[in-house]
């Protein structure tokens, strides 16, 4: 029998290509396979072990804001109590709050900062060192300072009623 076309076609493809190269790359998908579904159950149990972590991390961020929310309508039921007493204290005894210097602050103002601008801010600087005696912090001039307040406008050390700052004459007419 005489070989066909088709069958010579065949067996010299088959002829071209190599047995070897053919194992080692059928070898070396079984290793990738492998590393692949290895990497695959080790992002399945990362996963599984996030889900938990994020449950647990949600039942106390939950936890916690609870807590904040009861202190915050604590912390307003009390400043509410204060300000009723504060109210009746100063129906009773008006004479004494009258003499009483109050800073006036609003009562929804969040953005409320009672430690004032100073003129003069302070850092410590590199040369200091933890072996160093001398602990004294560097002053920055104020023009430096971009903080800076001019105070030289008004006298701050004066007394002020109603958020007014008063003369030498009002003052010694007004507070005796």
């Amino acid at each position: 029998m005489e070989p066909t076309a088709s069958g010579v076609f065949c067996s010299r493809m088959l002829s071209m290509v190599n047995s070897e190269d053919v194992n080692a790359i059928i070898l070396a998908q079984k290793n990738m396979l492998d590393r692949f579904e290895k990497t695959n159950e080790m992002l399945l149990n990362f996963n599984n072990l996030s889900s938990v972590r994020m449950q647990q991390m949600n039942e106390r961020f939950l936890h916690h804001t609870r807590t904040l929310v009861e202190m915050k309508k604590d912390l307003d039921s009390i400043f509410r109590r204060i300000r009723t007493l504060k109210g009746k204290l100063a129906k009773q005894y008006p004479e004494a709050f009258s003499n009483v210097h109050e800073s006036p602050i609003l009562e929804e103002d969040d953005d409320f900062d009672p430690i004032p601008k100073s003129t003069a801010t302070t850092i410590a600087t590199s040369e200091q060192s933890t072996e160093s005696c001398d602990t004294s912090p560097d002053i920055i001039s104020p023009t430096m300072s971009q903080d800076f307040e001019d105070l030289s406008q008004g006298r701050y050390d004066s007394p002020a009623v109603n958020g007014q700052s008063l003369t030498d004459d009002e003052t010694a007419n007004g507070l005796d």
